[in-house]
């Protein structure tokens, strides 16, 4: 999740746009902007994918999955795993040479 970079207020916003969104673009942050009492946040938006591809499941539904698997490789020797992966990744597959 993008960190809050500042507040600006409407007017501070309009007056340096270019430079704002050079910013969020570099950074991957949020702006929140204040206007006539209300708030608005400002950010980069998700990059398109690839249209073959299936779409994403809601963010609520993939901060759930991440939640959910917190803790999954607990106990797991990481140093032995990566070894491991790392023979794997050297073996041939079918049309796929190691």
């Amino acid at each position: 999740m993008a960190k809050v970079v500042r507040k600006l207020s409407y007017k501070e916003f309009v007056e340096s746009l270019p430079e704002v969104l050079d910013e969020l673009a570099r950074d991957h942050d949020t702006l929140l902007v204040e206007k006539n009492g209300s708030t608005f946040r400002v950010g980069l938006a998700e990059p398109a994918l690839d249209p073959r591809l299936p779409p994403l499941p809601p963010l609520k539904v993939r901060r759930e999955a991440l939640r959910k698997s917190a803790g999954a490789l607990k106990g797991v020797d990481i140093d032995k795993l990566k070894a491991d992966l790392r023979i794997q990744r050297q073996q041939d597959s079918t049309g796929r040479p190691g």
